[in-house]
């Protein structure tokens, strides 16, 4: 009986800091819980407004509580916009729909890539074989014979393989007019200091080799390799090297993969769809309707590739590709190379869920509600703000201390080739020469630079431009004849006139002046929206006071 009530009595003892925690776990839990207000149907808790202000570090900030509410305030004008921008069907804008799509497609085939694609850590030995095969550590001596016709090319490729002499060859015949007297010698030359489309047909030749004749703006070059000699790579090279090997068996293995999913979903083309989209293009007709963007270009399992995703995907590339596309092989082409990867590889992320992942899903909401807020505040912003010529110029006229140049020092100069000749002038100008004189008759300093005396103005970020020359004039002294100074030209002597400031002008910083006024005039048109908005849904908007103190800690 004893022995019963000893266990009794210890059971508590034993059990009360687990109880504890529970408590103390479950009280947090409920604070977090807590609802802090709501917005029409929408809940803003406790845990999403500490997230909120977590976001933007807020914390440690000295009156954490007020700034607590101005954070909560953002939040709700948040969701504001977004009954708004559902209210005006803003989410069904065909602007949005792409957006969104992109912004889901890119993370999902990022995802999805980055699992599976888990490429071995690259060794050491394999980079020293790149390196190797593809000639990185070798110069080559080359030599080229440039000639306007195919036909004239191909002839001399013929000749030169049968025994006549390169050198000669390039002498005579060559319109290459910076090689040709040389027999075509263009000294040597690195795999990287070549244009791309070179690189691979050169360097696949040993020494005595010479190319096909390869077509260069509507010429066509014969290419021999003289000479070759290795070369050490520095470590910055090395590492480029390296970081295009990684990219190089990323590609690879991605081009694997989506070929197992065209396999795996059964891709199947469809020609009909590309030549309806051909016909289009080549009318120069855009695809923006409903129908006009569901025209089926590849048919898989439970899915189509439409000339939607076509022009969608090509809208993210630069330029304009699809000017470029005149038949239906160029479209198919198109298409395997930029939107098949794509959309199959997303199709795999959707059939293994990823897009309902909390985390995946979370950041997915996120990015729609983002691009939901910036569509409408761009769809405000156009209906409400103009921008006038007088406007901006009134703006520019009542800052005069705005819009700036640089700061630049006004310098007379003479620049000369020799240390002996700067000092010889140096003290004519002392013994009561004038300076300009001297400038006119002796300053090698490009006219591009300076007027006939010698006077132009440097700003202190053109010291590549002016090299040596610009340390030396910030610590000089106004109207101290200085010098000479060793420069990158030869030597100088100078005298700095002025330092100062001076004003752009109107048509110099016009882009900068209608950029600064169209900035404020936003903020001021958006902000009297916001607050039509705020009185437009008064009775939608509802504080929790008691709770909010609690979540802030003042409750």
């Amino acid at each position: 009986m004893m022995q019963q009530l000893i266990k009794f009595l210890r059971f508590p003892t034993v059990l009360l800091p687990i109880l504890l925690m529970t408590v103390c776990l479950s009280s947090a839990e409920e604070k977090e819980a807590l609802e802090v207000a709501r917005v029409g149907a929408t809940k803003i808790t406790a845990k999403q407004l500490h997230q909120y202000i977590a976001e933007r570090s807020a914390e440690g900030k000295e009156n954490a509580v007020e700034q607590g509410r101005d954070y909560l305030r953002t939040m709700i004008d948040m969701e504001l916009l977004l009954l708004e921008a559902q209210s005006g069907d803003i989410d069904k804008s065909l602007s949005y729909i792409k957006k969104t799509n992109k912004n889901r497609r890119a993370k999902l085939v990022r995802t999805y890539q980055q699992r599976e694609l888990k490429l071995a850590e690259i060794e050491e030995s394999e980079i020293v074989e790149y390196v190797r095969e593809k000639g990185f550590a070798r110069a080559v001596r080359l030599a080229d014979i440039l000639l306007a016709d195919r036909v004239q090319a191909e002839a001399v490729v013929k000749a030169i393989r049968e025994g006549e002499d390169f050198a000669q060859v390039a002498k005579r015949l060559s319109i290459n007019k910076k090689t040709a007297a040389k027999g075509g010698d263009m000294g040597y030359t690195t795999r990287d200091q070549m244009i791309p489309i070179l690189q691979d047909k050169l360097y696949s030749l040993r020494v005595g080799q010479i190319t096909e004749p390869i077509e260069l703006n509507d010429r066509f070059a014969i290419f021999k390799i003289l000479d070759e000699a290795p070369i050490e790579l520095n470590p910055q090279q090395r590492m480029k090297i390296a970081n295009e090997f990684k990219r190089m068996k990323f590609r690879d293995a991605n081009t694997a993969l989506v070929a197992e999913l065209r396999v795996k979903f059964r891709l199947e083309i469809d020609r009909n769809g590309f030549d309806s989209l051909v016909e289009k293009l080549n009318r120069d007709e855009s695809i923006t309707t409903e129908d006009e963007r569901n025209i089926t270009l590849y048919r898989y399992d439970n899915g189509v590739i439409t000339t939607g995703d076509f022009v969608d995907l090509a809208g993210d590339l630069k330029g304009n590709p699809l000017a470029n596309i005149t038949d239906r092989e160029q479209a198919i082409s198109f298409a395997e190379r930029n939107v098949v990867a794509n959309i199959m590889i997303m199709e795999a992320a959707l059939h293994d869920g990823i897009d309902r992942e909390r985390e995946i899903a979370a950041w997915l909401e996120d990015q729609r509600r983002q691009l939901l807020i910036g569509e409408i505040r761009q769809a405000v912003l156009k209906a409400r703000v103009s921008l006038t010529d007088d406007e901006v110029r009134k703006f520019y006229d009542d800052h005069p201390n705005k819009y700036m140049h640089p700061e630049h020092i006004e310098i007379q100069e003479i620049l000369v080739e020799t240390k002996a000749e700067a000092l010889r002038l140096q003290e004519e100008i002392k013994a009561g020469s004038e300076f300009g004189d001297l400038a006119r008759q002796h300053s090698i300093r490009s006219k591009d630079h300076r007027d006939e005396e010698g006077r132009f103005h440097i700003h202190l970020y053109e010291k590549l431009q002016f090299g040596g020359l610009v340390e030396a004039v910030a610590v000089a002294e106004i109207g101290a004849l200085t010098g000479p100074v060793a420069v990158d030209e030869g030597f100088s002597i100078f005298k700095p006139l002025s330092k100062g400031r001076k004003r752009e002008s109107f048509a110099e910083a016009n882009w900068r002046v209608r950029s600064h006024v169209k900035k404020i005039k936003d903020r001021q048109a958006f902000n009297s929206y916001m607050e039509e908005l705020r009185d437009k849904y008064r009775s939608d908007i509802h504080i929790l006071e008691d709770q909010l103190n609690v979540a802030l800690g003042n409750g």
